[in-house]
């Protein structure tokens, strides 16, 4: 036995290192979160609604708590009314449109946004093209009525075309050089029909990219571009009646017109078993993986037990798939499930990155985890816990005049009631364990799921393979089979 002769000092400190190893099971016991109390009340604010002659809606929230205001006009004219043969060209032209209007350029309009402190961007997406703008309510009329000259008469120079476009094509390059980027294309492609404007990137492919002229481009936003067919959401320092005047400063001369459109159709893919689809980047180190099934929107009845649901599985940090896959296993930095909600279209999805050499094991856990959350009932306890944390947060969301903005945006795109989240709260509080089973046994197929693997097939394939988690294909960068 070997014997330590312990000095005053020395003794000192190994009392202090005594007290101090003992000290966290004192304190963990004070630290314990108490239960959640009741709901603190929340209003969520006033919507006025209403349409100028021309048939442009308007959407006006008053938030007076800084004298700032937000705009933003929603142009039904995104990547989903585009052809198959144009994709990308929604997008291109959203991004044109700050690039000049009469005899300003691009650096003219950034120039007078900037002198009077704007913040200005355009741009087209999945479901709209766009225009916002944010300014301090004293100069905001003149930052929306430069904004709405550059959506109503585009010059689209010739010089901004090629430059903008080949932006888009390197940001698509750029894209497809990581793993993630690979996996999420793959991911819609397989989920979607090739008809449905859900399976295609909104930004555009090189094929179709390359072939887009400034004449396409002109075309398209004499043909889409339409007060009937938009909504100016203003949002911030000002009044209905206040909207109602720089509204009209700003868009009432606008008189292009537009036939309605239909809705668009997304039909899915049937899925029949387990299908696995590889896409090989060599020399990756990890690997991304997405899992999940197509075939959601946000007007489904059962929208709020589908978030209860996502926030237990992953919505969160505290999700189930992150704990599993990060905290009990150390195979990723994060792993998370939510909702892709577009117009008319959605998906369901468990996305990670993860170490190449644990591509199987994290595969096994995922799916693990999603068959459970149909099989088990989830304790009310853990619901509980992870439905506040949504309903806490929320008011905390929507405090900026970007965040709210944002928010309303949402319900717009989706087709929601602009009153939607006047019980938002409450409706999510009120979720049950039984709603999130019978959700869960009605919505989710997990013998029926799409899984997309990007990484390197020499290092991943045959270990995923040899798993026999269901049929496997793979895939090169473009959507087409090679075995």
């Amino acid at each position: 036995m070997i014997r330590v002769k312990l000095t005053g000092r020395s003794l000192a400190l190994a009392l202090a290192a005594t007290s101090f190893v003992a000290a966290p099971k004192f304190i963990g016991a004070q630290v314990k979160p108490p239960p959640a109390g009741p709901l603190r009340p929340y209003a969520f604010p006033q919507i006025n609604e209403f349409r100028l002659a021309n048939g442009l809606r308007v959407i006006v929230v008053e938030k007076h708590t800084l004298p700032i205001i937000t705009g933003r006009l929603m142009i039904d004219a995104g990547a989903m009314r585009e052809p198959a043969s144009k994709n990308g060209l929604a997008g291109l032209t959203g991004t044109l449109l700050a690039e000049g209007t009469g005899n300003l350029t691009g650096a003219d309009i950034a120039r007078e946004m900037d002198r009077i402190g704007a913040q200005f961007s355009t741009g087209g997406g999945y479901s709209t093209s766009f225009a916002n703008v944010t300014a301090l309510s004293n100069v905001f009329p003149q930052a929306l009525a430069l904004a709405a000259r550059t959506v109503i008469a585009p010059t689209f120079p010739e010089v901004e075309f090629v430059r903008v476009r080949n932006q888009a094509l390197a940001a698509y390059q750029q894209n497809h050089a990581r793993t993630a980027g690979l996996a999420a294309d793959a991911f819609v492609r397989a989920a979607f029909d090739s008809t449905a404007p859900f399976s295609r990137p909104a930004s555009g492919i090189p094929a179709t990219l390359k072939a887009l002229t400034r004449a396409d481009v002109v075309a398209w936003h004499q043909s889409m571009y339409a007060p009937s067919a938009a909504t100016l959401l203003l949002v911030g320092d000002i009044t209905p009646a206040a909207a109602g005047t720089v509204a009209q400063q700003a868009f009432g001369n606008w008189t292009a017109s537009r036939a309605s459109a239909a809705p668009v159709s997304n039909p899915v893919q049937p899925v029949n078993g387990t299908r696995i689809i590889l896409v090989d980047r060599p020399g990756s180190v990890q690997s991304s993986i997405v899992i999940g099934q197509a075939g959601f929107q946000a007007t489904d009845p059962d929208y709020i037990s589908m978030l209860g649901l996502n926030q237990v599985l992953g919505g969160g940090f505290s999700g189930r798939v992150n704990l599993n896959l990060r905290e009990k296993h150390g195979y990723t930095y994060g792993a998370f499930s939510g909702l892709d909600l577009r117009s008319g279209a959605g998906a369901f999805e468990i996305s990670s990155d993860v170490r190449s050499d644990a591509t199987d094991s994290a595969l096994v856990e995922a799916l693990g985890e999603y068959r459970r959350i149909v099989s088990e009932a989830v304790p009310a306890s853990e619901l509980r816990d992870a439905v506040n944390n949504l309903v806490s947060s929320f008011p905390n969301s929507v405090q900026t005049v970007q965040g709210l903005s944002g928010s309303l945006q949402s319900l717009i795109i989706w087709g929601l009631p602009l009153d939607f989240y006047t019980t938002y709260r409450e409706r999510l509080a009120a979720v049950t364990p039984e709603d999130v089973a019978r959700t869960a046994k009605s919505r989710l197929k997990p013998d029926n799921l799409i899984v997309v693997v990007a990484g390197d097939l020499s290092k991943i394939e045959a270990p995923i393979r040899a798993r026999n988690l269901g049929t496997v294909e793979v895939w090169d960068a473009n959507g087409n089979k090679i075995r």
